[in-house]
């Protein structure tokens, strides 16, 4: 196989990961592959993913290209005021170093805009939390928000994420729920709403609530959603008659049901 194609098929492969399954699945294909050279493409994939899509490591940092150090393997922590490695074969975040900060622009609503945050995730993440605030050149400034919940053990796992932009007095941004449920099975649930660009002050408090709202707005839009594939096209696509030759109520079935009832009580 040439290079190039495997390179592809390994791109494609990691991309299509699973939330909070990135370590199984490349210990998984350095297992298929096993060799040095093989090794090195797999990493490379990774990285890849890594910057395109934003990951969490040691449960609290960021990676995406967005706070990736120019010419430089490792990531910017700017609210810790660090830079950071990424070791592959384990997912954690390594190798910290302090950074040089008098460079950098700093939105003056930084550090309460962090405040803010911290408690916005205790009041609205049950589960895993992080955020990150990177500041960029003309005062842009990103807001990457993700929340997790990983529960191998049961055969599931699921993460929200949020990426924000503040730019030229307006904010936007971009919201994905990857769901992933495999017991008996493989369904995969993935949802993906652009925020379109509103007007807002460079006001820690007016941001914050414009996250809330909109993460709000996108919570209800999902439940409809679920609802409605609840009551229609499951019911659509259901057989006559199941195994135990007894008829289903769909309109209650779904909290008989061992995904269901994971999703209706939140395990």
């Amino acid at each position: 196989m040439s290079s190039v194609k495997l390179d592809s098929i390994l791109d494609k492969l990691v991309k299509s990961s699973p939330p909070g399954e990135l370590k199984g699945v490349s210990q998984d294909l350095n297992t298929l592959l096993s060799n040095q050279a093989n090794s090195s493409v797999i990493n490379k994939s990774i990285e890849n993913y890594i910057n395109e899509n934003a990951s969490v490591f040691s449960s609290k940092l960021i990676a995406s290209k967005y706070n990736k150090q120019e010419n430089s393997t490792k990531y910017i922590d700017y609210i810790g005021k660090k830079a950071f490695n990424i070791d592959l074969s384990k997912q954690t975040a390594i190798d910290f170093e302090d950074i040089e900060t008098s460079e950098i622009e700093y939105p003056t609503y930084f550090d309460k805009l962090n405040e803010k945050l911290m408690v916005y995730g205790e009041d609205h993440y049950p589960s895993s939390y992080a955020f990150t605030i990177i500041p960029k050149e003309q005062e842009e400034v990103h807001v990457i928000i993700i929340g997790q919940r990983l529960n191998n053990d049961n055969f599931y796992t699921g993460q929200w994420k949020s990426h924000y932009i503040l730019k030229n007095g307006e904010i936007s941004g971009n919201i994905k729920l990857d769901i992933h449920y495999y017991e008996d099975g493989n369904v995969r649930l993935s949802f993906d709403e652009p925020i379109e660009s509103t007007k807002i002050s460079k006001n820690e408090s007016d941001i914050v609530n414009f996250i809330n709202n909109s993460e709000n707005q996108i919570t209800i839009k999902i439940v409809e959603n679920f609802n409605d594939l609840n009551q229609k096209y499951f019911k659509n696509l259901r057989r006559l008659l199941p195994v135990t030759k007894s008829k289903i109520n769909w309109g209650n079935a779904i909290g008989n049901y061992r995904l269901g009832s994971d999703v209706v009580n939140k395990q």
